[in-house]
């Protein structure tokens, strides 16, 4: 029994061992070279401690076994999930207060004098944000001719499916039932290149109340689907390490062309089968993505207003199609250990640059209790850099790549309280309270810009 026990102990530690050295390996490869650092320096005093074991009597080893096995015990353990009460308005949201679409109104115009004769509140935020170069606009403190050329290039792309959102489907419905669609969506759905994807029973206060943005800006929203299908896409990790800076803003644009075009291809499927579909894209929305993507099953909407996905965290952007095929609408609850885990972490906040994310805990906003962002400000700080900035996103602890290290630390952060304390100080650790940006590479520099 004792050969037994310590047998069972050693190969423990040996585990704990190619666990740490299985991260210096990862985050080689990651290029998070202060976590490989300081991940090998624990390597170091982790051997020195085991050979010093061999030295200690029987009664110590076997303590620090007990020890041991309890921290292990306490990682598994499932407790203090208590509920939070936490969700967002069940009021229809007016896309024409959207900080994009205030953004295009132009002073002089019928359009600006009547928005803010009816918002005047939001009149002296938006003249801040007017007085700044404006996003990608040369002037703007980050300016970068190759990147930013570079960002307004892929949104043009972007532009040129608006055409092919919204097309007469086939008069002639297709036979298939709909299970055979739902399944074939989201296998095909995957292999276009979406992370996740999920669907939903679209509620009043998904869709907004007016357009905010296009031809159509003031009239009101009619959209009578009955389902939504959301998806995500990851944004490269990588690219998102830049922040604030222009890889940030090409890789934000390159995400919404691509699920963009996923959107069409998915309304488009939809249409030639005979059933109603309209896509939902950049600069072109009739339902409000986050809070769709969140009722398919797909994350939790944490302390910085966006999605936090199960494996990709903050790291995503979001597409959408409506229709009233008849689809398996999910069921999934708010995951509570995320809004638990926001309420301690609280490392966007403490990183955002313009100070626009609250480090309070969750409040009543109109009555439902969530967090708010502050939109003026955070857009401002956009307009003054000329990038859509991504500091928030870079620094969450849910947004670390997608593999078997980081998605065990995720799986650690659900099971209960002390595990998310234990993760966020792991993370302060090994990343840093406040990441370093990385530096632009020598082909993204624009030296006569």
């Amino acid at each position: 029994m004792q050969k037994l026990t310590i047998y069972f102990v050693l190969c423990s530690y040996a585990l704990l061992g190619v666990f740490m050295l299985s991260f210096i390996i990862l985050s080689r490869f990651e290029k998070e070279y202060k976590a490989l650092k300081r991940a090998l320096l624990i390597l170091v005093i982790y051997i020195i401690i085991l050979f010093l074991l061999s030295f200690l009597p029987d009664s110590i080893f076997y303590l620090l076994t007990v020890l041991v096995l309890m921290v292990l015990f306490l990682i598994v353990l499932n407790f203090g999930n208590k509920n939070i009460e936490f969700n967002l308005p069940e009021n229809r949201f007016d896309e024409r207060d959207v900080m994009f679409s205030r953004n295009t109104l132009i002073k002089g115009t019928d359009k600006f004098e009547e928005y803010y004769k009816n918002r005047p509140e939001n009149k002296i935020a938006d003249d801040n944000f007017r007085k700044e170069p404006g996003l990608l606009a040369k002037g703007a403190a980050l300016y970068n001719e190759l990147l930013f050329t570079a960002a307004k290039a892929t949104f043009s792309s972007v532009n040129l499916l608006q055409p092919l959102v919204s097309r007469e489907s086939n008069a002639l419905q297709t036979k298939l039932s709909e299970k055979e669609i739902e399944t074939f969506i989201r296998k095909w759905a995957i292999q276009l290149g979406a992370a996740d994807i999920g669907f939903t029973r679209i509620k009043p206060h998904h869709i907004y109340s007016h357009i905010g943005r296009g031809e159509d800006y003031g009239q009101k929203v009619v959209l009578n689907h009955k389902y939504a299908i959301a998806f995500t896409v990851e944004m490269n990790h990588e690219s998102m390490t830049f922040n604030p800076r222009g890889p940030v803003i090409v890789e934000s644009a390159q995400q919404y062309l691509n699920a963009g075009t996923i959107a069409v291809q998915l309304a488009e499927f939809l249409r030639n089968l005979g059933f109603e579909a309209r896509a939902h894209i950049d600069a072109n929305y009739r339902l409000i993505c986050p809070i769709v993507a969140q009722d398919a099953g797909l994350g939790t909407i944490g302390r910085m207003g966006l999605l936090i996905t199960p494996k990709l965290g903050p790291r995503v952007r979001i597409g959408l199609v409506s229709t009233n095929l008849e689809l398996t609408a999910s069921e999934e609850p708010i995951d509570k250990s995320v809004i638990h885990f926001c309420e301690v972490c609280k490392k966007c906040a403490t990183n955002c640059p313009s100070q626009s994310i609250p480090h309070t805990s969750v409040k009543k906003v109109n009555q439902p209790k969530r967090w708010q962002i502050n939109h003026d400000t955070c857009f401002n700080y956009w307009c003054k850099t000329g990038t859509d900035c991504g500091r928030c996103i870079a620094v969450c602890p849910y947004g670390h790549p997608d593999h078997f290290m980081h998605n065990f630390i995720r799986w650690m952060i659900k099971r209960n309280p002390i595990n998310r304390w234990f993760a966020i100080k792991l993370d302060d650790y090994f990343y840093g309270k406040k990441p370093r940006s990385a530096k632009l590479k020598n082909w993204m520099l624009a030296r006569n810009s």
